[in-house]
């Protein structure tokens, strides 16, 4: 998923152990590759750990990625939701309340890149430093990416991303933030290539809805 822009040969180097076979960058460059193929739609199940409350919060639905940073996520059960973004705006509609929360795709999601997660991911390395998981946690069918923030965030302390080895799709994503809670999503029955009509990433306000300003990292548990 991601383009290759590790110039510096030393940092390259790094991030490169002989014994895992492919580095880090060679890793997110095949990822790009397979991402680039076009808009997709996949399958997902979010759990959520919220350490201090002690609960385990779990989600499903489907989501679909079009170009540039535009992203619908359905969430389906146990409370249907959507989250939709056009790369500028972002609704999050509840159908139960007849509510909409509006606001700024950067506030949303960090900053313009968090919105590119999929389609964009080699912008990520603007905003994260990128290296192998430790050996620990690779996994016989998955490499294992850590990106941590490369400056604070009170929201987000590391992402790690699960790779399939054989398609080099996203299967599985963790975030934790720096309170200990974690979220974990995964990705099952990616369809690529689907030339999404670009009306999927527009919400529609319906009539009677009530409208919120949407702040600045608010509601932001993807």
């Amino acid at each position: 998923m991601i383009r290759c822009f590790f110039i510096c040969i030393l940092l390259f180097g790094a991030l490169r152990d002989p014994c895992w076979g492919l580095g880090a960058a060679d890793i997110l460059d095949r990822v790009q590759q397979r991402y680039a193929a076009g808009d997709f739609e996949a399958d997902f199940v979010q759990e959520s750990h919220l350490k201090a409350m002690g609960m385990v919060d779990t989600a499903q639905g489907h989501l679909y990625f079009g170009r540039p940073g535009m992203m619908r996520w359905h969430y389906e059960t146990p409370e249907e939701y959507l989250i939709i973004t056009d790369g500028d705006t972002v609704w999050i509609y509840r159908p139960e309340e007849n509510q909409v929360m509006l606001g700024r795709s950067v506030d949303y999601f960090g900053s313009k890149e968090g919105a590119d997660f999929f389609t964009k991911p080699g912008e990520l390395t603007r905003e994260f430093i990128l290296e192998l998981a430790p050996k620990e946690l690779q996994e016989k069918n998955h490499y294992v990416l850590r990106l941590v923030p490369r400056t604070e965030r009170p929201s987000l302390a590391e992402l790690y991303l699960f790779i399939s080895k054989e398609t080099f799709d996203i299967v599985k994503s963790i975030t934790c933030n720096p309170f200990g809670d974690k979220t974990t999503i995964r990705f099952d029955s990616y369809r690529f290539d689907r030339e999404l009509n670009s009306s999927l990433f527009i919400f529609q306000i319906p009539n009677g809805a009530e409208v919120l300003q949407l702040q600045s990292g608010q509601e932001n548990d993807k």
